[in-house]
């Protein structure tokens, strides 16, 4: 069985090519790559195809939003059609966070690391990494077979979930 990989916004933004927010295009290419050549599932949780949608809206002028939310929704359309190696999750938000939005409070008022004092952790973040404790509780649950589940991010925070493969 194929690695789980959680995309998050970072990582989306630059395989997107969005304006301002794809610094890192060329390792981000190179890592789906290899990603895609180790036959990884490649999920998209919900929240952050919400979060690059409001990053492409705030970005650059409406010419240039609107060709990025065409690539946007090109993009989202090709998943749901199966035509990308990408997959939205199955994550029920209303459920979910009937579950654990109170951890929010928390979250949102611890320092995020010692290098961002002044951010706790955002929704987003929460809403990925409980995402990923859902997919690794399912995961070790399943005693015939384990795969890795990592969350591919940029963000140092959230890269820390998982093991790349």
């Amino acid at each position: 069985m194929a690695d789980i990989c959680l995309l998050d916004t970072s990582i989306l933004l630059n395989l997107l090519d969005v304006p301002n927010r794809n610094n890192d295009k060329e390792k981000v290419l190179a890592d789906f790559k290899t990603y895609i050549e180790l036959n990884c599932r490649f999920i998209i949780p919900f929240v952050v195809a919400v979060e690059v949608g409001n990053h492409i809206s705030q970005n650059g002028d409406g010419h240039i939003r609107r060709k990025t939310a065409t690539k946007f929704v090109d993009m989202m359309q090709k998943t749901f059609a199966g035509e990308l190696p990408f997959e939205i999750s199955h994550f029920d938000l209303k459920a979910e966070w009937q579950q654990w939005i109170t951890e929010f409070i928390d979250k949102a008022g611890q320092n995020k690391t010692a290098s961002k004092p002044n951010e706790g952790m955002s929704l987003t973040d929460l809403s990925i990494i409980k995402e990923f404790e859902d997919i690794q509780a399912k995961n070790k649950a399943n005693k015939h077979q384990h795969v890795n589940v990592f969350i591919w991010s940029l963000d140092s925070d959230l890269s820390a979930y998982g093991n790349l493969p």
